[in-house]
């Protein structure tokens, strides 16, 4: 997702100054007309103008509440449904190398583990209906967006601890398997507390919910693009030899279609 999502924690503050300055602006107009009354007509004439007033900013109201609340229940729709899509797509990766791996080395008592691994995945990240916290998010807004952001949170943490043990018990069952193992690059977790965000976005009456924002974007978008890599680092270990050509950076062999060179991380141009 991009940053261009940030409009999404601001929308609120946005919406606020604007009606506020609105309702002031209204206020300030008021007064001067309420003055200059004299006559019974105009009386009636100012009054019906300033109810009209109120309640056109009235209406305002309403309807920027309701797009803050689509925009904010959208963003949440899509960051539970990419969140549940590379879970899935994980969990189909273990159980395959699992059955690769055990095929050339049944005995390697790294196989268990892997298995253990591709288990504990499918019972801890099971999906998370999108569209259920979305409609939700509509009618228990800001309790339904501070829960969800929480499991965001704390999902991508367990996952990166996941994630980090199969990529070293991988390793072994490779070499087990007698195929040379990828050569990962090192394991980046995104270690945030969630219960300590909920507090700061509290005492700072929602203003801390923007950094959280910020670091829910940021974090995903950096855990995907490096399981690119960690993919092509495992595809490059399976690719026969002759398809492999040199990377221009360290010279290590890459597999043709790779991204990224298995040794140094670089991103292959050609």
């Amino acid at each position: 997702m991009g940053y261009i999502w940030m409009i999404v924690p601001i929308l609120p503050a946005l919406a606020t100054v604007t009606i506020g300055t609105s309702l002031l602006g209204v206020l300030v107009s008021v007064l001067p007309r309420i003055s200059s009354i004299t006559q019974a007509q105009s009386t009636q004439t100012a009054v019906t103008s300033i109810a009209g007033e109120i309640f056109a900013l009235y209406g305002l109201a309403i309807i920027t509440f309701y797009v803050v609340l689509f925009f904010g229940a959208l963003a949440f729709y899509y960051l539970i449904d990419r969140r549940n899509r590379h879970f899935g797509r994980q969990q189909l990766l273990f159980s395959a190398l699992h059955r690769y791996l055990a095929a050339k080395a049944p005995a390697s008592e790294n196989m268990p583990r892997l298995d253990q691994l591709s288990e504990d995945s499918v019972y801890d990240e099971r999906d998370r209906p999108a569209g259920l916290w979305a409609v939700l998010f509509l009618f228990v807004n800001p309790i339904v967006g501070l829960l969800a952001a929480y499991n965001l949170t704390q999902d991508l943490q367990r996952h990166d601890e996941l994630q980090s043990s199969y990529q070293t018990t991988l390793v072994d069952a490779f070499s087990d398997a007698g195929v040379h193992p990828p050569a990962f690059s090192p394991y980046k977790f995104h270690k945030r507390d969630p219960f300590l965000f909920i507090i700061l976005s509290a005492i700072t009456a929602g203003l801390f919910w923007i950094y959280w924002f910020y670091t829910l974007l940021k974090d995903y978008n950096e855990h995907f693009s490096d399981q690119s890599k960690f993919e092509d680092q495992i595809l490059n270990s399976l690719m026969p030899q002759e398809a492999m050509i040199t990377c221009g950076v360290c010279g290590a062999g890459v597999p043709r279609n790779a991204r990224f060179c298995p040794s140094c991380g670089k991103a292959q141009t050609s």
